[in-house]
């Protein structure tokens, strides 16, 4: 027999929310987010925008949905689809900033959560600078009673929707009005904020009701400081006539006319629904909201245990990110991908403490998340879904320096692991740190112990032949689960291992097996030969096409070449030269590609102190010279540039 469990915490939400922000046209904008539900089947969740440049326009098929959803209307009233359309995208849900409009459908009506589709941004990503970025809109059951109502008449509704958005089109009065009225009551939970000299005052539209009573004159609603966070939205409702009890001017506020008898009752009603919603339940006093919705029990209960600390190694080009794409990546798998590199600090790996100016113009410091913690944060408060943290290059910049206290998370639990009332499941931290600043945005608790959650893994990389990198000692690796990438052409695609180097006739699975024979076989002369391998990924098939444009009369490129460049250098040249030279110059960028990779690699870093054991040193004694000849000559002559035993090994008799 299944029972409910405890009713669900809540985080609260912060009066302060955008609190720089306005939402001009507010009616339009709530009157479109109302068509893009009822258009798309009442869904829970609705990604309603996508990037068009610096702006966001609607998404691809909303747009068709609205269209044929309101085809009988705007045939009606001869408005073309593109026009539709283009009005459409003009709404202030794509024009505003994303804190305005959090505001108006979080705080004051609660019709949505408003969200960025990239989790990972900011809410105050939109602040600076006109960039505007896809959002979703999580609905809530306010949609649902709206819907009820457009139900009995939906025709009607919908004119008044869409004339709300801005189109001259006839509507019913009394669907307006009943409209209006229902948004009315749904804002009525609604806090907003004002500054009486030095106090401020919290207040809803039930005190405006109450103070007209009390007074027979109009009642501020301006404040003695510039409006902030819903208090603009409320102003911009009331100027836009969405309280049909009130009238608004000029920052006052007095009774509508129509509805100075009823309001009485109204208010009635109100403070009613105020009183039952502030329902206390004896228990509950003590539960916080560790993440919306959730306990930390239920959390972990219900986190998945996939965690893991892994370290991949390996020649340059050996495949360890392929590996990492094709082996550890699910395809619902929530990735972050990081590169350490020797300027790379524990600041920009955990966070850091920043100045920031406050709306009073005061410079504040707060604490500014890195991926680390931004990670750890979005691991913990979901904890059924996989999440992955990818460093590539983990030596090249210094790790144990870079993860500072939290290389003691690295530490995973075997099994699952109980800490007072919390069982974490294996794959969490086997202890936690204490670190003030991670808890307070992982948690919102900033004595909270920081631990890694069992649905985070590390992915680590690392190019074993890397010069001039941090050692990672014995400490750091023996908390990963090494893997060696072996440098073997058995898992790689037929069109780069059987692609032919330019017009050699020599592929590339032959020219890097019988290259690193020779490295292997260097081995007195060479510290970890092994480690100066060329990598089966080493190379790109781009890498290896051939621009025949590169084909030249008797075969003499660089004879051909030198003598386009001679006549262009005294204006001699001749269109049509002009146009030769031209393909000429893109030919070699093609062709340079290899040699510029492969070849310069073997001489200055795999062979850089034995290039004899190579290279046919007797002709060609530097890399200019080398990646000279490689270039301009044709088919097999380009490996002139080896010893004859390897050109041997690429054309056997």
């Amino acid at each position: 027999m299944y029972r409910p469990d405890n009713m669900l915490v809540f985080d609260e939400m912060d009066l302060k929310l955008g609190i720089k922000s306005s939402l001009p046209h507010v009616k339009s904008t709530i009157a479109l987010a109302i068509l893009l539900w009822e258009c798309s089947d009442h869904p829970a969740e609705l990604t309603y925008s996508r990037q068009s440049g610096d702006e966001t326009v609607l998404e691809q098929p909303l747009e068709q949905w609205v269209i044929d959803y309101l085809s009988e209307i705007c045939d009606e009233e001869q408005i073309a689809p593109d026009d539709l359309i283009n009005r459409l995208n003009q709404n202030q849900l794509f024009k505003s900033q994303m804190e305005a409009l959090m505001v108006a459908f979080e705080l004051v009506w609660k019709l949505a959560k408003v969200s960025f589709v990239d989790a990972a941004k900011a809410a105050s990503a939109e602040r600076t600078g006109g960039v505007r970025y896809p959002k979703k809109l999580t609905y809530s059951i306010n949609m649902d009673i709206i819907h009820s109502v457009i139900c009995s008449n939906e025709n009607a509704y919908l004119r008044v929707l869409l004339s709300w958005t801005g189109f001259n089109i006839a509507t019913d009065p009394e669907c307006e009005k009943a409209l209006i009225y229902l948004l009315t009551a749904l804002s009525e939970g609604a806090v907003f904020r004002l500054s009486d000299g030095g106090e401020k005052i919290t207040f809803n539209q039930d005190s405006i009701y109450r103070k007209l009573f009390e007074t027979a004159d109009a009642v501020d609603v301006n404040g003695d400081e510039e409006a902030k966070g819903s208090l603009r939205i409320l102003k911009s409702l009331l100027s836009e006539g969405m309280n049909p009890y009130l009238n608004y001017s000029n920052g006052t506020v007095t009774v509508a006319a129509p509805n100075r008898e009823k309001l009485e009752d109204y208010l009635k009603r109100v403070e009613t629904l105020l009183r039952l919603n502030a329902t206390k339940v004896i228990g509950l006093e003590d539960r916080d909201a560790d993440t919306e919705g959730i306990g930390l029990e239920n959390l972990e209960e219900s986190r998945i245990s996939s965690g893991t600390n892994i370290l991949l190694y390996g020649v340059p080009g050996s495949g360890k990110s392929w590996t990492i794409e094709h082996e550890y990546c699910k395809a619902d798998s929530h990735v972050e991908r990081l590169v350490f590199h020797p300027d790379y600090t524990y600041s920009d790996f955990i966070g850091q403490i920043l100045p920031d100016v406050d709306d009073a113009g005061l410079v504040t410091y707060t604490f500014t998340p890195g991926p680390f913690t931004t990670i750890l944060r979005d691991a913990y408060q979901n904890p059924t879904e996989e999440y992955i943290l990818i460093i590539e290059e983990i030596n090249r910049g210094n790790a144990p320096a870079i993860f500072g206290e939290v290389f003691q998370l690295l530490d995973r639990a075997l099994e699952p692991k109980r800490d007072r009332e919390v069982v974490y499941p294996a794959g969490t931290s086997e202890y936690g740190i204490t670190n003030r600043h991670m808890a307070d945005i992982i948690y919102k608790d900033g004595g909270h112990k920081v631990r890694i959650p069992s649905n985070l893994s590390i992915i680590g990389t690392m190019n074993t032949s890397d010069q001039n990198v941090f050692t990672l000692d014995t400490a750091f690796q023996r908390r990963w689960n090494m893997r060696l990438i072996e440098n073997t052409f058995e898992n790689v695609r037929n069109s780069l291992a059987n692609a032919t180097i330019l017009d050699t006739e020599v592929t590339w699975k032959l020219f890097c097996t019988t290259i690193n024979k020779i490295v292997v076989g260097n081995k007195t002369k060479m510290a970890s030969a092994e480690d100066k391998r060329l990598g089966v990924y080493f190379v790109h098939e781009n890498d290896l096409e051939y621009d025949r444009r590169a084909n030249s009369p008797d075969n003499n490129l660089l004879e051909e070449y030198n003598a386009l460049l001679r006549a262009e250098r005294e204006e001699i040249i001749t269109p049509e030269q002009k146009a030769r030279l031209y393909d000429i110059r893109e030919a070699l960028k093609r062709n340079r590609q290899f040699p510029e990779k492969v070849i310069k690699y073997l001489w200055d870093d795999a062979f850089k102190f034995n290039p004899q054991d190579l290279f046919d040193t007797t002709r060609f004694d530097n890399l200019e010279e080398i990646i000279r000849h490689f270039v301009f000559s044709v088919g097999r002559n380009r490996f002139d540039i080896f010893k004859q035993t390897v050109r041997d090994a690429f054309f056997p008799a």
